[in-house]
C-alpha cells in the first residue's frame, strides 16, 4: 500500500462521504460523546485528512490543544489544509513508535478505525508507544470496525490495552449502519 498516496477510492470517498456527510452529523456527535472538557491535550492518532481532528478542535477550545499523527504525507497535508484557521492544533507525520514525542503528556488518545489496518504484529508495539504518551489516568478512546478480513474484535482490543497497562472503563460493540458491528471502549492508563 502507497501510504503517501491513498487509492483515488478511498480520497473520493473521503470528499464524497466523509467530508459532506460524516463531518457534519457522525463525527460532531462521535466527539461530543467523549465528553472533553475543552482543556485537555489531546493526540488524534491516524488523524487521516483531519475531518475528525476538525470536530475535535471545536470542543478542545478552552486552552486545550490537538496533536495530529498520521504515516501518509497526503493526508498530513489534507488535515493541515482543512486545520489552518486554528492555531491550537500541531501535526506529525511519521511512525509512533518512532516519533519523539513527550511521554505523559496528554489526556486522551483517540484511536478511530485505525488500528485494523496495522499489521496485527506491530499493534501491541503501537500500542505501547501511544500508552507511554499518556499521563497517568489519562484515557485512551478506540473505535474499530468488527467486519471479518477488515476489522478487529473487541477481545483482541481488550487484550491490546489490558497488555499495555490499560484498565478498562468500559467498552462494547454497536450496530452500525455502514460497517455493521463497531467495537468502542475508552481505557484508562494506570499509574
Amino acid at each position: 500500500m502507497d501510504l503517501d498516496r491513498p487509492p483515488l477510492s478511498r480520497i473520493i470517498e473521503e470528499e464524497l462521504v466523509g467530508n459532506r456527510i460524516l463531518s457534519h452529523f457522525y463525527y460532531p456527535k462521535y466527539v461530543k460523546a467523549l465528553e472533553l472538557t475543552g482543556n485537555e491535550r489531546v493526540l488524534e492518532f491516524g488523524s487521516g485528512g483531519g475531518l475528525m481532528s476538525r470536530a475535535l478542535i471545536q470542543v478542545i477550545n478552552r486552552g486545550g490543544s490537538l496533536t495530529c499523527v498520521d504515516i501518509s504525507e497526503y493526508w498530513i497535508k489534507k488535515a493541515q489544509k482543512r486545520m489552518r484557521d486554528f492555531s491550537n492544533v500541531e501535526f506529525r507525520l511519521g511512525d509512533i513508535t518512532q516519533m519523539d514525542l513527550p511521554d505523559n503528556a496528554y489526556d486522551t488518545v483517540v484511536i478511530h478505525f485505525v488500528l485494523h489496518d496495522i499489521d496485527p504484529a506491530k499493534r501491541i508495539d503501537v500500542m505501547n508507544a501511544l500508552t507511554k504518551l499518556l499521563r497517568p489516568e489519562g484515557t485512551m478512546v478506540i473505535r474499530e470496525p468488527v467486519k471479518p478480513g477488515h476489522g478487529i474484535p473487541l477481545a483482541e482490543i481488550r487484550t491490546l490495552m489490558r497488555d499495555c497497562g490499560l484498565r478498562e472503563h468500559r467498552s462494547g460493540c454497536t450496530k452500525s449502519w455502514r460497517w455493521k458491528w463497531v467495537c468502542d471502549g475508552v481505557f484508562i492508563k494506570s499509574w
